[in-house]
């Protein structure tokens, strides 16, 4: 999908996650805050996730360079499920057999983004692997474990 449709579309999703209506897209759309890391501002994104325990995982394209502003350490915000956490991300668009491996499990707990991925699925959920390891040379995968305090947030 093209960055004009992603400008149009993040604000209004942005408002619903903070909203005490998040519930409608939460389950599998978190709200990540960051800081960017030349102009300094205040940034953030809706993305799709899912929760393994306490680790928040995501995928995004290469072609957004917004994720290089996770690669300095610095810690962010996370909304989930309309609580609010503290993260160190875990940036990783190199290791393709780890990706690979991530994107599967991503994939099968949210189908919906096997479309935008551009792996297919099979009838009983399943990616196609090949189509999966085309698709991790274009992506950056990032994992975001929650921290044990949360702020208070729309539950």
């Amino acid at each position: 999908m093209s960055s004009v449709f992603y400008q149009l579309i993040n604000p209004p999703i942005r408002a619903l996650l903070r909203s005490p209506c998040h519930w409608l897209m939460s389950s599998n759309t978190l709200l990540l805050e960051f800081t960017g890391r030349k102009s300094g501002r205040a940034l953030a994104t809706p993305i799709s996730y899912f929760l393994d325990g306490q680790t928040a995982h995501c995928f995004t394209k290469k072609s957004f360079n917004w994720w290089r502003n996770l690669t300095t350490g610095r810690k962010v915000r996370l909304t989930v499920r309309g609580q609010v956490w503290e993260s160190t991300p875990l940036v990783e668009h190199n290791d393709r057999e780890l990706m690979a491996d991530k994107l599967d499990a991503f994939l099968r707990a949210s189908p919906r983004d096997a479309g935008p991925s551009g792996v297919s699925m099979d009838r009983d959920g399943v990616p196609n692997p090949e189509d999966i390891r085309r698709a991790v040379q274009e992506m950056v995968y990032l994992q975001f474990p929650l921290a044990a305090t949360q702020e208070a947030g729309h539950g």
